[in-house]
């Protein structure tokens, strides 16, 4: 009898023709190539492909996250007894934003201050898409105020 080894050998793998060549710093690449790459990855926002997904995807995650703020909102405006009303809301990405909620004759008054500069920033940005989105659903208007607070 023969004996047979724990380890079955492997067998050497076939090498990519690929992992052989030599890579030219001084090669020449061809135009087509050049306008690809330059459509693809440059500065300009026209006809750049990376540019435009970028703003769509931060485009769509502006609207989740207002739509996350305004579904923790709502419920607090609709089940308010006692007004002036402080609410404090963690947002993923965002932080804690904390909201003065006032009602007036005509509709509502909200004041929403924020812990990270980022995030009131953004606030800032999206205040009217919050307001609108708001007053849609309480079908009263809605005034949305950021404050400008610096961390402490």
């Amino acid at each position: 009898m023969t004996p047979i080894p724990a380890n079955t050998p492997e067998r050497q793998r076939r090498r990519d023709p690929r992992e052989e060549r030599v890579h030219e710093v001084d090669a020449l690449v061809p135009w087509e190539q050049r306008q690809l790459f330059t459509q693809l990855f440059g500065g300009d926002d026209e006809g750049s492909g990376r540019s435009a997904s970028q703003a769509e995807m931060k485009g769509s995650s502006d609207l989740v996250m207002v739509q996350s703020l305004t579904e923790q909102l709502l419920p607090r405006l609709l089940s308010v007894s006692t007004l002036p009303l402080s609410v404090a809301m963690y947002l993923p990405r965002l932080g804690r934003i904390n909201a003065s909620i006032r009602r007036k004759k005509a509709g509502w008054d909200i004041e929403l201050e924020a812990q990270q500069i980022t995030t009131t920033s953004w606030l800032q940005d999206v205040r009217q898409q919050c307001e609108r989105r708001l007053a849609e659903s309480l079908a009263l208007p809605v005034q949305l105020y950021v404050a400008n607070s610096a961390p402490a």
